[in-house]
């Protein structure tokens, strides 16, 4: 009798890229949901004495801008996972610059919820 064994890359490829679509809608609901949050966080303080809303607006801020890293440290794992899936040269620069950007962004919106 022969044996055939099918190429571990066979079997891991699909699951790989049902993780990433999951982890890809997972981030768009992420920023979905904070962005409509933060939303309503204003609104409920447009009601109440500037004093307040000041106050409150460094926590609405500290809120989304949370949100927002997170939504990136994700998608950053999901490009780094497809670049391994579908690695070349133009796939791998694209990644390192879209990496960069958004450690830029994580790195200001991490500094503006400190201030």
């Amino acid at each position: 009798m022969q044996s055939y064994s099918i190429p571990l890359e066979l079997d891991v490829r699909p699951f790989f890229a049902i993780l990433t679509l999951g982890i890809d809608i997972a981030v768009g609901l992420i920023i979905a949901i904070s962005i409509i949050r933060g939303f309503i966080m204003y609104i409920r303080t447009v009601r109440r004495s500037p004093l307040e809303q000041t106050k409150e607006e460094s926590g609405i801020k500290r809120y989304v801008g949370n949100s927002l890293v997170l939504a990136l440290d994700l998608e950053v794992g999901s490009d780094i996972i497809k670049t391994i899936l579908e690695p070349s040269e133009a796939d791998l620069v694209a990644l390192v610059v879209i990496v960069a950007i958004r450690i830029a962004l994580s790195w200001s919106l991490s500094r503006d919820m400190k201030d």
